[in-house]
């Protein structure tokens, strides 16, 4: 009798390891992701959730301009099955190159609905050639970039489209307080303008009516005489912030700062904490921090 327990119990104990491994059930792995910046991490993981494994191209403190991928991490995009892109300048050396060693990695442009160059009526001295790639630091275009991760999301694991609709939701309910937030900050504050060493923050300019003043040129630091312009400009406008990121130019933001009696402040357009990144920015330029 002992015995015919203990075979029952192995046959219930194979019959039960048996359904766990039944084709359809919920023990599919995330599903492997492969982004080129950090805020595009945040907008995947609030619609994928669980359902998706994200991997970032450039880390923090790297530059899109200047990257290039190392081994382990060209490797790594071998088992990725989509890639979303967003128009930073590395893209263009390297997708070319990901497609011809992975063809079954799936691109997905994210910027594709977006305007391909910014204007110019808010931003002087932009230093991209074909204009500002940050997209992402206008709320309101996030949520529309949100909208295509979560159509790409949904095209690939069709029985989570609920969830990943939900999600989607939610996020852009929380763009859009973002947005009225940064709207009241702004409103509220003492200065319209502001400075940078790169033009990072063209997009979030544009959205909002403030006007960027670029130190830096075509990529190039100012000459005597244009940096003289800039000073004068900073001068007549009140300027009190200028913004560098890691990647650039501290010194000379630092040289204009004193010229000017304003604060260099270190905003990072790529962080991962985006909303509170673009509250802080918000509160950076009107003047609420001062």
């Amino acid at each position: 009798m002992h015995l015919l327990n203990k075979h029952t119990h192995i046959f219930a104990l194979i019959i039960s390891l048996a359904f766990l491994y039944l084709p359809g059930k919920t023990l599919a792995k995330p599903l492997p992701v492969f982004v080129s910046i950090a805020p595009q991490k945040y907008f995947v993981e609030r619609i994928g959730g669980q359902e998706v494994d994200v991997e970032v191209m450039v880390k923090a403190g790297e530059s899109p301009s200047t990257f290039n991928p190392n081994p382990k991490k060209m490797s790594r995009l071998a088992n990725a099955k989509l890639y979303f892109s967003i128009g930073v300048p590395f893209e263009k050396v390297w997708i070319s190159r990901i497609k011809a060693i992975q063809p079954d990695l799936k691109f997905i442009a994210i910027n594709k609905s977006m305007p391909s160059h910014m204007e110019h009526s808010h931003s002087d001295n932009h230093s991209h050639e074909a204009g500002d790639p940050h997209i992402w630091t206008s709320p309101p275009l996030a949520k529309k970039m949100a909208a295509e991760i979560e159509s790409a999301l949904s095209a690939e694991i069709p029985d989570k489209v609920e969830f990943f609709k939900e999600n989607l939701q939610a996020l852009a309910n929380d763009l859009d307080q973002l947005d009225q937030e940064i709207r009241l900050i702004l409103k509220a504050g003492k200065s319209y303008s502001f400075m940078v060493f790169h033009p990072a923050w063209s997009y979030f300019a544009e959205t909002y009516g403030l006007e960027q003043i670029s130190i830096e040129h075509q990529g190039k630091e100012p000459g005597p005489r244009a940096l003289q312009e800039i000073i004068s400009r900073g001068k007549e406008l009140n300027i009190k912030v200028i913004f560098v990121q890691k990647q650039f130019g501290l010194s000379m933001a630092q040289k204009v700062a004193k010229m000017i009696g304003a604060t260099v402040l270190e905003m990072d357009p790529l962080s991962e904490d985006y909303l509170e990144n673009m509250r802080q920015t918000a509160k950076a330029i009107s003047g609420a921090n001062n």
